[in-house]
């Protein structure tokens, strides 16, 4: 008579994670193309190759798998955060690059974003991974950079750069989103938006003489 199989507790974590992952990687495309209503936990369990019923197991349905899928994005944007265009040194040249990443970084999330923002409006656990994602990724290296440049003397020692780097994160999240993908407009309109708020940030963050 045969010993029954054994199955150490390692290989099943590492089994569990890899359906995991390749469930998050089947949900982050399927929710992107087809949008949360239409997307159903079949076409994302045939999309990853597993059980269907895995998805209720480990996520406890479409909306926990979403949940999930943005928890994952928010690590992957917090460690894109500090993947920005090298600091020149110089306030006006760092916000306008900053800000251009932005534009660019959020054009090509933009599907996936859609569906974020449409869940988030009636989900307060996406809407508030979504704040937290931002406060996460964006802000923490912007922040950085702007006190690097006070202490440099480019910028009042007054200035209340927390709130700053939070605006600017904002508002740079607002002209990639709204702007380009809710509004159509075309991103070298924006360019000329882009450097005259620069310019009247420098000026409203330069030291009182």
């Amino acid at each position: 008579m045969s010993e029954p199989l054994h199955i150490e507790p390692q290989a099943r974590r590492r089994d569990r994670a890899a359906t995991e992952t390749a469930l998050l990687d089947a949900a982050k495309m399927v929710f992107a193309e087809r949008g949360f209503d239409a997307a159903t936990t079949r076409d994302v369990a045939t999309r990853a190759g597993v059980n269907e019923q895995l998805i209720q197991r480990y996520f406890g349905g479409k909306s926990g798998l979403l949940l999930a899928v943005v928890e994952r994005f928010g690590c992957e944007e917090t460690a894109h955060g500090c993947t920005l265009p090298p600091t020149t040194g110089d306030l006006e040249s760092d916000l306008d690059a900053f800000l251009h990443h932005q534009l660019k970084h959020t054009w090509k999330c933009r599907d996936f974003t859609k569906v974020m923002l449409g869940r988030a409006l009636l989900d307060a656990d996406i809407a508030t991974e979504m704040a937290r994602t931002l406060q996460e990724s964006r802000i923490p290296c912007l922040l950085g950079r702007l006190e690097a440049l006070r202490d440099q003397g480019a910028i009042d020692p007054g200035a209340d750069l927390a709130n700053v780097a939070a605006g600017i994160a904002t508002l740079g999240f607002g002209l990639g989103f709204v702007d380009q993908v809710v509004f159509g407009k075309d991103p070298e309109k924006l360019c000329p938006i882009v450097r005259s708020l620069v310019r009247t940030l420098v000026r409203g963050l330069a030291p009182r003489g």
